[in-house]
C-alpha cells in the first residue's frame, strides 16, 4: 500500500460543510428587515438573468428555473468549501 494514501486518511475533518438548505436560510448579519441569504441570491440571480437577456452578444440557453438552480449551486460550491 502507498504510504501517501495512509497519511491522507489521518487528516481529521475539523469543519463540516453546512447544507445548502440551511445555508440559504441563514439570516443576513446586521439586518433588521429579516433578509436571508436566499433573498440576496434570488435578487442577484434575477438581475444576472435579465442582464444576460439584454445583451446582444449573449444567448440564453436555459430557462430561468434551471439558471437559478445552477446559479445557487455555483455560489454554494465556490464559497462554501
Amino acid at each position: 500500500m502507498d504510504p501517501a494514501i495512509d497519511l491522507i486518511d489521518l487528516i481529521p475533518i475539523t469543519k463540516i460543510k453546512i447544507s445548502k438548505k440551511n445555508w440559504l436560510e441563514l439570516p443576513i448579519k446586521y439586518d433588521d428587515v429579516g433578509l436571508k441569504v436566499k433573498d440576496i441570491i434570488e435578487e442577484m440571480c434575477e438581475r444576472t438573468y435579465l442582464w444576460i437577456m439584454k445583451k446582444d452578444d449573449l444567448d440564453i440557453v436555459t430557462d430561468y428555473d434551471s439558471f437559478r438552480k445552477d446559479f445557487i449551486n455555483l455560489l454554494y460550491d465556490k464559497y462554501l468549501k
